[in-house]
């Protein structure tokens, strides 16, 4: 794959997830397609995304203004102590085993991309009862699964918060930014530290990323998001059932 189609990819993929989420499936298996090893390749996937993460979370300060300090530190610190396991784990995976997990993962994260909208629409209705044992348990989780993955896990993150602080959608959606920002700065800053990460490609798709994620905010109102979202979502299973046959072409 040239560096023109994994800069594009990278474009693609910030506008995708300025519209509707998504932008994983666009720029990780990219890279893989390009011939990185695929530990290299989910590490600098995470740094190419990262400043989207960046940008959502601004947009969405406002929605933290009537959360508790308290809590909001407590769940980062969480976070941040689950993306670190979750990146270590990642690291301490041959590529020859990630390989292997790379199916299922993509599976995995169509799924929860998948069922989103009825996710959100369970844990809103459902949300009566505060939990924060469940709280801070299920994030450590999923920051685990963030820092070792990640594709999906802010669809996780907003369905728990529903569910175990009866926060309404708008609050959650700001405290799922902040916290996946905490989570992909860590992850990349140990990846960076550990030697995991292809500057050579990451750096030029970093700035597409941002450029892709520019221009997905300005035309997201121009946009359906739905028809968006639908298309990500058929790319998605086609992208998942591609690399479950793919060794099976090869024989």
């Amino acid at each position: 794959m040239t560096p023109f189609l994994l800069v594009l990819a990278a474009v693609v993929g910030g506008a995708a997830n300025a519209l509707a989420g998504g932008g994983m499936f666009l720029v990780f298996p990219a890279l893989l397609l390009a011939g990185v090893a695929s530990v290299k390749a989910n590490a600098t996937a995470s740094l190419v995304m990262a400043p989207g993460a960046f940008a959502s979370t601004w947009v969405y300060r406002r929605a933290l203004q009537g959360l508790s300090g308290r809590l909001l530190a407590r769940l980062l610190m969480v976070s941040l102590a689950g993306s670190a396991a979750g990146s270590v784990l990642l690291l301490s995976t041959t590529n020859g085993l990630f390989s292997n997990l790379v199916p299922w993962l993509l599976l995995i994260a169509a799924i929860m991309f998948s069922l989103a909208p009825r996710l959100r629409g369970a844990a809103v209705k459902s949300a009566r009862h505060k939990s924060t044992p469940w709280l801070f348990a299920g994030q450590f989780a999923i920051a685990l699964y963030g820092g070792y993955f990640g594709a999906g896990m802010g669809i996780l993150m907003v369905a728990l918060f529903l569910v175990t602080t009866g926060m309404d959608l708008q609050t959650a959606t700001g405290l799922r930014l902040a916290c996946a920002t905490s989570i992909n700065i860590l992850a990349v800053t140990l990846f960076a530290w550990r030697g995991a990460l292809d500057w050579g490609l990451g750096l030029p798709m970093l700035a597409a990323g941002i450029a892709g994620g520019y221009l997905g905010a300005r035309v997201v109102h121009g946009l359906n998001e739905k028809v968006v979202r639908n298309a990500i979502l058929v790319y998605a299973w086609v992208l998942t059932a591609y690399f479950f046959a793919r060794p099976f072409w090869r024989g």
